[in-house]
């Protein structure tokens, strides 16, 4: 599996939306504590939503109003690169996931799949991510019946294409070139290598992995992700439960129950401790620019800290523009971003000349300001409205509306949880950012690819005051 390095649906809204004015109003840091919150199943999550079982197959089904005109069906798999076997390269997955919805279900040729599908103007598509993975049916509610028969045959009766395969066997080759070609791939690739080494998510596809894999090794790995008690079915759309539990029925609810069981996904343990690795470009030569990541990390979805970190990194965004491209110009882009998940990570990432100076600059102006102050309830109100309509807007289409509760249901343990965005952002006090400022935004992992004569490590080192803070580092909120 290639590391996967964008921010959540989430925070790419709130790094725009949400970024503070310039002028916060802040006060004093005071005593903030705080303790782990159990989930709240939230209450104001909507009544046309049902939930069923078809013989172990878990069915959650949100009836759209009459008249809407698309359908979106997501089958989950949970996972991830934690279920993926030792002694399996994550290629293999990436690889089996791809092929069958390029290919088409067996007893029909691929020309004749892909012609269907054309004539549908539906969509199978496969997605993998590090937790899970999912195939998505997109489609108009008029062709609905035949787009679920190409969808689940695709997913009962899988094939692979000869052609399909070498084409994705050679497009995956040149994605693991890419990684290191690039300056600011190989500074996420080695971020990633090092915030996660000996961890589930450090494990990497490699280019001697792709090779070997065969057809019957692909097909036989599909195979064995789709089983029921891995998976559960999302599905949006003007469809009625009883006519949807007999498609079931008839089709996914035939899968084998499988005896699947989650594996816990640790904190890494290089999270906490201060690290700086500095590389050359790739096949060396000199930088030009060097590019720098900076990771630490931060709560994950279901801690009582999750939506109070979205908040903060809008802030963090907008300060790291403010003070180290507008104030002194030392980068083009710099930004803040979180990856969260089971186990979460933020980073500050930018690409500079002068990247000690940047550092400094990020570190005592960016990052010490939010570990010393409270920011005040006006600056953490200020473009909320415009977050929340963007929000709305961005949950009508069927799709996100699936996906949404997908997502909430693997990480939070109920669909429930997709709704209660909007009153937890406006429930964040601002003692709760700033403790997730002091809890999470230290123990850096920073990687720098560029010139190493020209790193002074000095600049780099955590101050005792950093380390000894009497706040506990844990994953958990």
């Amino acid at each position: 599996m290639a590391p996967t390095h964008a921010p959540s649906s989430h925070i790419r809204l709130l790094r725009w939306l949400l970024v503070p004015m310039l002028a916060v109003f802040l006060i004093p840091v005071g005593c903030a504590s705080s303790k782990k919150q159990q989930v709240i199943y939230y209450r104001g999550a909507p009544s046309n939503v049902k939930e069923f079982a078809v013989n172990g197959l878990r069915v959650i089904l949100r009836q759209t109003d009459p008249g809407s005109q698309i359908v979106s069906a997501k089958l989950f798999i949970d996972g991830g690169l934690a279920a993926i076997p030792q002694g399996v390269s994550p290629a293999v997955q990436q690889l089996a996931l791809q092929l069958p919805p390029l290919s088409g279900p067996g007893g029909m040729s691929k020309e004749e799949y892909r012609r269907v599908l054309d004539r549908l103007n539906s969509g199978i598509v496969p997605g993998d991510d590090r937790d899970y993975s999912v195939m998505t049916l997109r489609c108009a509610l008029e062709n609905f019946d035949k787009s679920w028969e190409l969808f689940t045959g695709v997913i009962m009766r899988p094939k692979i294409d000869p052609v399909e395969f070498q084409n994705a066997k050679e497009r995956l080759m040149i994605g693991l070139r890419n990684r290191f070609n690039s300056p600011e791939a190989y500074a996420n690739y080695l971020a990633d290598s090092a915030f996660y080494q000996g961890h589930p998510y450090g494990r990497f596809a490699q280019e001697s992995d792709v090779a070997p894999i065969t057809e019957k090794t692909l097909l036989d790995y599909y195979t064995s992700m789709f089983v029921k008690s891995r998976t559960f079915l999302v599905v949006v759309g003007d469809i009625d439960s009883a006519s949807l539990h007999n498609r079931v029925a008839a089709s996914l609810a035939k899968l084998p129950q499988g005896a699947y069981l989650a594996r816990p996904v640790p904190p890494p343990q290089n999270a906490g401790k201060q690290t700086l690795i500095v590389r050359p470009p790739y096949g060396g030569g000199r930088a030009v620019t060097s590019y720098m990541v900076a990771r630490y990390l931060a709560p994950n979805r279901g801690d009582s800290l999750y939506f109070p970190m979205m908040r903060l990194t809008s802030f963090l965004a907008g300060h790291m523009f403010r003070e180290v491209r507008v104030e002194r110009n030392l980068s083009y882009a710099p930004d803040a971003e979180v990856e969260f998940g089971r186990s979460s990570y933020g980073q500050l990432t930018v690409s500079t000349t002068l990247p000690d100076s940047t550092w400094r600059v990020a570190k005592g102006n960016v990052v010490d300001l939010f570990r010393e102050i409270v920011i005040s309830e006006q600056s953490i109100r200020n473009g909320l409205v415009g977050w929340l309509t963007s929000n709305y807007m961005r949950q009508q289409t069927a799709e996100s509306q699936a996906n949404e509760m997908g997502v909430a249901e693997l990480y939070t343990g109920s669909w429930k949880n997709a709704f209660r965005t909007l009153d937890a952002i406006r429930a964040i006090k601002p003692a709760q950012m700033n403790l997730a400022a002091r809890r999470y935004l230290r123990n850096f992992t920073i990687v720098i690819v560029g010139n190493p004569s020209e790193i002074d490590k000095a600049n780099y080192r955590q101050t005792a005051q950093d380390a000894s803070e009497d706040v506990e580092l844990s994953p958990e909120g």
